[in-house]
């Protein structure tokens, strides 16, 4: 029960503290590894939008992934503290 709760808080913190950051950390290191695939800056093309919007879900997926993997081991850890103390 504690892994769930705390995957549950992990996810909840992810969507109010970092959910912006994924946004904006996705789209941008997608436009840099585009640029130096490139050579030199790019233009918007329906290709550009398509690898960018890419980029940001797969940047919100992972942090996701990690925000509620950690907070399911925190979860886990502290209901097996407090299974031990009672």
């Amino acid at each position: 029960m504690g892994i769930m709760i705390g995957a549950l808080a992990g996810g909840m913190c992810f969507v109010v503290f970092g959910l912006r950051h994924a946004v904006y950390a996705g789209g941008f290191s997608t436009v840099m590894i585009l640029n130096k695939l490139k050579g030199r800056p790019i233009e918007q093309s329906p290709f550009v939008r398509i690898m960018v919007a890419a980029g940001i879900i797969v940047s919100i997926a992972l942090g996701i992934i990690v925000a509620m993997l950690l907070g399911g081991i925190a979860g886990g850890v502290i209901e097996s503290m407090l299974l031990k103390v009672t």
